[in-house]
């Protein structure tokens, strides 16, 4: 018998990489790529790979000869990410960000893409990532700015606070885009034995097909979806419907053209 657990997640993985990965995930993970493809220490490790988005634009810019290791803690990711054209030189492993299963000091980098943020424990999971981390190494990942630097995430936050007044969706304004202040994060880089970390500003253009592919990405294809479907059993479509209405009436009907912000943080110590 099939979890219908994992199915929704299968589901919400299939949604991310259609709705999402152009619009939001693929500008920044091909910005994060080029970052680490300068960086000349390795093997690289890529926790919490997800849908394997940031995992194939590592291994279309990075060296050959640079061993790279994409885990998860899901091995239904894993199995959906690991198919994808290009993913041929990448070795694949589930692991727990929190409990890494590797030595202490194995990595010239270790990278993430958006995943801190949507962390429960972030402090262990950096408590991680420096542990595996070679002497002279990096800690590359990257997080959402400010949901006021992210217009249509904004949009989608306030849809979600206008359709549910009493007790509105906070997924997106407070985890996706919540971790977001430099000094919140280097106090816990600090906490976890960094002692040097470097923050750079991204500023991209936002582009999606339409507002349906908007609200569908982030309604559906992310854990915003159990929060709707916790407040508005079975009425889904109805939520979908009036938001994509809603952002309409802020963005227009067609192609939706925006900013987007995230902020870069390479790590070490």
């Amino acid at each position: 018998m099939t979890n219908s657990n994992t199915v929704a997640a299968g589901a919400m993985r299939a949604i991310r990489d259609r709705y999402l990965a152009p619009s939001l995930l693929s500008p920044f993970a091909d910005d994060m790529a080029r970052r680490l493809s300068r960086l000349s220490i390795g093997p690289l490790l890529e926790t919490s790979a997800d849908t394997g988005i940031l995992t194939q634009a590592i291994g279309s810019a990075t060296s050959a000869g640079l061993i790279i290791i994409a885990t998860d803690p899901s091995m239904e990711a894993i199995e959906h990410a690991s198919p994808k054209p290009g993913m041929g030189r990448i070795r694949w492993q589930q692991a727990d960000p929190r409990a890494l299963p590797f030595k202490d000091g194995t990595f010239g980098i270790v990278t993430c893409q958006f995943a801190v943020a949507t962390q429960p424990d972030r402090l262990q999971t950096f408590r991680e990532a420096r542990r595996v981390m070679k002497q002279g190494g990096r800690f590359v990942f990257n997080v959402p700015a400010h949901i006021r630097h992210n217009p249509v995430a904004g949009c989608v936050q306030d849809i979600m606070d206008d359709l549910f007044p009493g007790d509105p969706p906070r997924f997106v304004g407070d985890v996706l885009y919540g971790y977001a202040d430099n000094e919140a994060i280097d106090d816990d880089l600090t906490e976890a034995g960094f002692t040097d970390a470097i923050y750079t500003t991204i500023d991209l253009p936002y582009a999606a097909a339409s507002a349906h592919d908007v609200v569908v990405g982030y309604c559906l294809g992310t854990p915003l979806r159990s929060e709707i479907e916790m407040r508005a059993p079975r009425e889904t479509e109805r939520v979908t419907q009036a938001a994509t209405a809603a952002l309409q009436r802020r963005f227009g009907a067609g192609p939706i053209e925006a900013t987007m912000r995230a902020h870069v943080v390479s790590a070490s110590g």
